[in-house]
């Protein structure tokens, strides 16, 4: 891989005085080959920490997606400085059901208008590649970049079948189990997104903690970053504490590799699943030593349940039977569901956003 290429997703090297978390890197070919070797390794994985790194480079659907996301970075790279932020806010998601598919989110503003933590914009796969019947389009600061978002949907679908194509078979379901959810053709909310991080010229004034503890209300998450700024648990912090107590020492860098997808199952399949397979556990801080001072991006592919599907699990000589509490739990279909999930980490979100814009009043008051 000719890195030089790459120069503008990775302005700054990554930091070698910080705790980098130890994720495998899997081979996209062997899982394609159902290398019995490399199958294994990724479905313990899964039941495990929950991430690992895929290889793009040992396949050519895993060189057109890497290829695809890095044109997708770019085109974040071309809208987000120079779009108008009032532009980029009336690019809005749908009201009623929303599970973030579709529309501009910005998080706090400077004074001058720009974002300070983080903004992002996301794609929805049904839409965009022609699915159905919709009056949707894209906002016209975005328009010009459509054929790019149709490649990488497309390809981010192929890959996410294949992780979920290798589970079918290690938890002993019928084929067809988990990826006939996932076609690129259903309404499942499955979606690209563009997220910016900018740079810091102050760090004094940088809130370390960008986005709070979570997991995914997903399937499979497909994650392209040249930057770091992610962090997953490390395997050795103390069980049972509440996901938003965990103390900093505890939490591990996930370092960018080039040539590969960070790949992590959601919530969606410890459902599925009954907790066999774990969703990953992650945050997102400010990015580390240098990195700091330079816009970071990322593009997030993820596949989700077809919008009808029974949240429940699966029956398998894998998967254990439900408990009586849990036989009488409702059950919600995929899109009422992540609705919920989403909700609910959203007004966590604006709370703690409150409760930070608060405490920086008191703080400017005090002066």
């Amino acid at each position: 891989m000719d890195l030089n290429r790459l120069r503008d997703l990775y302005p700054a090297p990554f930091p070698d005085n910080v705790p980098i978390a130890d994720i495998q890197k899997l081979s996209l070919k062997k899982l394609l080959d159902d290398d019995p070797i490399e199958t294994q390794k990724m479905f313990d994985i899964l039941s495990g920490v929950g991430f690992f790194y895929l290889d793009m480079m040992d396949h050519e659907k895993g060189r057109k997606l890497w290829e695809d996301a890095c044109t997708a970075a770019r085109s974040g790279m071309e809208v987000f400085p120079h779009t108008p932020l009032a532009e980029k806010r009336d690019y809005k998601a749908p009201k009623g059901v929303k599970v973030l598919d579709r529309g501009y989110q910005v998080g706090a503003v400077n004074e001058d208008g720009t974002p300070r933590d983080s903004e992002m914009f996301m794609i929805p796969q049904h839409e965009m590649l022609g699915f159905g019947k919709s009056e949707w389009t894209l906002p016209a600061w975005l328009a010009k970049h459509e054929e790019r978002f149709q490649n990488a949907l497309r390809s981010g679908n192929v890959i996410a079948n294949v992780v979920l194509g290798v589970l079918e078979k290690k938890l002993q379901l019928a084929p067809g189990t988990f990826t006939s959810l996932h076609r690129l053709t259903d309404s499942s909310g499955d979606f690209l997104r563009v997220i910016r991080y900018p740079g810091s010229k102050d760090v004094s004034r940088v809130d370390p903690l960008r986005f709070p503890p979570h997991k995914d209300a997903v399937s499979v998450a497909i994650l392209f970053t040249w930057l770091g700024g992610l962090q997953m648990i490390a395997p050795d912090a103390p069980a049972g504490l509440n996901q938003f107590m965990i103390p900093d020492e505890h939490w591990r860098w996930i370092k960018p590799v080039p040539g590969t997808a960070l790949i992590n199952l959601g919530e969606a399949m410890e459902i599925f699943t009954n907790g066999v397979l774990k969703a990953g556990m992650h945050r997102i801080v400010k990015a580390p030593g240098d990195q700091i001072y330079h816009d970071k991006y990322s593009v997030l592919l993820v596949a989700r349940p077809e919008a009808t599907t029974p949240m429940k699990a699966f029956e398998s000589p894998v998967i254990p039977p439900l408990t009586a509490e849990q036989a009488k739990a409702p059950v919600y279909n995929s899109f009422e569901w992540g609705n919920r999930r989403i909700q609910q980490l959203q007004d966590f979100i604006d709370g703690l956003q409150t409760r930070r814009a608060g405490k920086e009043a008191k703080l400017e008051r005090s002066w």
